[in-house]
């Protein structure tokens, strides 16, 4: 199906009608006494599409039970368009909420298009049949999910993939004004995951159905979302627009990885994450590589030092820098300053100690002003004791020296000491790999 395309609009019209949207208030929720929601609270406005994130356990599907009437909290309340689905039938909360679980396990050897009829169910008689604007709408539900061709297959005989799709399709056959996903992705391949983010964005848009699905691939879910909330031991640890909410630090915080988020084109956080540099220590004796950053320019040159198996030591980093916080997540022996201040005899020292004994040094293209520039010196003199030098140079020193010209000249020795000066991080990363398993000469 196009990657654009939207279910056409519902018969029935309700869904445009329908304001209000899900309201989750102070909910509390569990299994066997014990709590796994404490005290979650968040809303979903029609038209909107809210990712929840979170490691396992956070208790994501655990409030999507709970919205979709399959839990009773202990405490809250829930309400879809300032209805308690708990107070209704499961009939009348079934035009309200539509759920699209992980797994399908039908009983019995349904086919796919017996399946998505079961969406209408709501609106059937008892043992009636189903009418010509339910069949319609089945069909519709259908086609906007890409499942018309396995119409008549039994749903078990159906991939992964394609027991998937039904579920969805049978859905949105259900036209209800709330989406709950828990994760809608799963055993699709790329192409049908974005076929399937663009029809859940489509519904949010053209039917102004409110989406709350839980989302496990980051930038997707940055990508598709107007909103993100992020849960960590049953509580809400951040909520927001994607860029907010996907960062480095809640990363760190919420799933205990370190991982770069850049931007893509349309501003949207994309997620790196890079296995093995959650604080695991280098091999003991591998070769070390002191690196001199500060406003964040060291950051992604210690990842990739980490990467490669070396040793890495930074500073005199500010304390609330970012290049100090990454340092410390990979558990790289640092020296670090009170914010705002300069560097002072005592952490000029201990930072010549750690890269004079580096096996090699990196200096990264930061701002140096009267607090920084200390950091040149203790580099400089590394160099000139025969301590392999890379600079990474992507901005002029003209453009970052706020010294009055002293971080320019130091910048010149260092640069002409250098055995690399490179504008490429990766580079710069790589021939310091190369010199610190040389040694010196």
């Amino acid at each position: 199906m196009p990657a654009a395309e939207a279910p056409p609009d519902a018969g029935r019209g309700h869904a445009r009608a329908f304001e209000g949207g899900l309201r989750v208030e102070g909910v509390v929720a569990g299994y066997d006494g014990e709590p796994v929601l404490r005290g979650v609270s968040l809303s979903v406005e029609p038209g909107e599409v809210v990712g929840l994130i979170g490691p396992n356990g956070a208790g994501k599907t655990t409030l999507v039970r709970v919205c979709s009437r399959a839990l009773a909290p202990s405490a809250g309340d829930v309400s879809v368009g300032g209805v308690d689905p708990y107070s209704v039938t499961a009939r009348e909360a079934a035009r309200l909420l539509a759920v699209v679980p992980q797994e399908l396990a039908p009983a019995f050897a349904f086919t796919a298009e017996e399946v998505v009829l079961m969406g209408r169910s709501p609106y059937l008689r008892p043992w009636g049949g189903g009418r010509a604007e339910d069949w319609a709408a089945a069909r519709r539900a259908m086609r906007a999910a890409d499942v018309e061709r396995l119409a008549s297959r039994p749903v078990q005989e159906l991939s992964g993939g394609d027991r998937q799709r039904v579920v969805l399709a049978q859905a949105l056959a259900q036209e209800a004004p709330v989406l709950l996903l828990d994760e809608p992705t799963t055993h699709l391949d790329v192409r049908h995951v974005l076929d399937m983010l663009a029809l859940i964005r489509g519904l949010a848009r053209t039917r102004g159905t409110a989406v709350l699905g839980i989302l496990h691939d980051l930038s997707l879910a940055a990508a598709l979302c107007d909103r993100m909330v992020a849960l960590s031991d049953g509580r809400v640890v951040a909520e927001g627009p994607p860029e907010d909410v996907v960062t480095p630090d809640l990363l760190w915080d919420v799933y205990g990885v370190e991982a770069e988020v850049t931007r893509t084109a349309s501003g949207r956080p994309a997620v790196a994450v890079v296995p093995g540099l959650h604080g695991t220590p280098a091999a003991a004796g591998a070769p070390s590589v002191h690196v001199v950053g500060g406003a964040g320019r060291g950051a992604p040159v210690m990842r990739m030092l980490a990467e490669r198996g070396l040793q890495v030591t930074a500073g005199v980093l500010h304390a609330t820098d970012s290049d100090a916080t990454v340092a410390g997540r990979l558990g790289a022996p640092r020296v670090t300053v009170p914010p705002f201040s300069e560097i002072d005899p005592e952490s000029a020292a201990r930072c010549r100690a750690l890269a004079a004994a580096a096996d090699a040094v990196v200096v990264c293209d930061a701002p140096f002003g009267a607090a920084n520039v200390e950091n040149l010196r203790v580099a400089l003199a590394a160099a000139r004791d025969g301590v392999p030098l890379v600079v990474l140079e992507a901005s002029p020193i003209g453009d970052r020296d706020f010294t009055g010209g002293e971080a320019t000249a130091l910048w010149a020795e260092l640069t002409a000491r250098a055995l690399l000066v490179a504008a490429d991080a990766a580079a710069v990363v790589a021939a310091a790999a190369v010199a610190a398993r040389r040694g010196r000469p």
